[in-house]
């Protein structure tokens, strides 16, 4: 047997762009940047950050650094907690939140009406129905911004998994914003390639996707054959041999009772 591990490339950072694309202006940076192929790596390269060659091979850590700073501030990280996450000065965190508000301006009007809106209204919804009140303790401005990416990436998970199940697909699990599948090893590539394009597909149904694809979500995948073992990273490898080490202790002591 095979699995694969298959994510949607940069689904926030494209939910994002794709919920406040129109509003307020014509021009979305957010939405250009995700189409350039790296994201992160452009947002990197408009500020300043790396020069125009810069490639993920040659300013890995620079790219990471942006990566990170740009999903926390799409969940509303502020200033002193982005610095401790970041590992920066509060001074040049101050300065990547200041860069984020001048680049994704039609973003922050969006996120801004938006929860004005869920304040007033006291209810927020997604495009399939999804519905939460804000009257309740655990929804605050950072939450109230935040929910509409995460609720709409749920969607977009949902259907592909209803999609995936009815064409036979094998999940063995959903992982935020990834699928992890099983299948003969003969099979695995055909499976994949069909998994990635219903994973398109539910992208393109959440976000309205235009003809041009211009709101797709693409998708990246690993595979690992039998008798290969998947492990997310270096810390997924770690927790494996943590667990097979302790697993061989308790055998050890039964063994010794026995």
């Amino acid at each position: 047997m095979a699995v694969a591990y298959i994510d949607w490339s940069a689904m926030e950072f494209l939910i994002g762009a794709s919920l406040s694309d129109g509003h307020c202006g014509p021009v979305n940076r957010m939405l250009e940047m995700y189409q350039s192929g790296d994201p992160y790596l452009s947002f990197a390269k408009a500020v300043g950050a790396v020069p125009s060659s810069a490639t993920k091979s040659s300013h890995g850590a620079v790219r990471d650094l942006y990566k990170n700073m740009l999903l926390a501030v799409q969940y509303g990280m502020q200033t002193e907690t982005l610095a401790a996450r970041l590992g920066v000065t509060t001074l040049e965190a101050h300065e990547m939140l200041a860069q984020h508000r001048a680049q994704f301006r039609q973003y922050w009007t969006w996120s801004d009406d938006w929860v004005q809106h869920a304040l007033q209204t006291g209810v927020m919804r997604t495009a399939f129905g999804w519905h939460h009140r804000t009257g309740t303790v655990e929804f605050n401005d950072r939450s109230i911004r935040n929910w509409p990416i995460q609720a709409a990436g749920a969607d977009i998970l949902r259907i592909a998994c209803i999609m995936a199940h009815r064409r036979g697909i094998k999940l063995l699990a959903p992982v935020h914003d990834a699928v992890l599948i099983e299948a003969p090893t003969e099979r695995i590539d055909a499976d994949v390639a069909l998994m990635r394009e219903i994973m398109r597909r539910a992208s393109r149904i959440v976000l309205n996707a235009d003809a041009d694809g211009s709101h797709e979500l693409r998708t990246n995948f690993e595979i690992v054959r039998y008798p290969d073992r998947y492990a997310f990273d270096t810390r997924g490898t770690k927790i494996w041999c943590e667990v097979m080490d302790q697993l061989a202790a308790v055998d050890s002591k039964r063994r010794k009772i026995a």
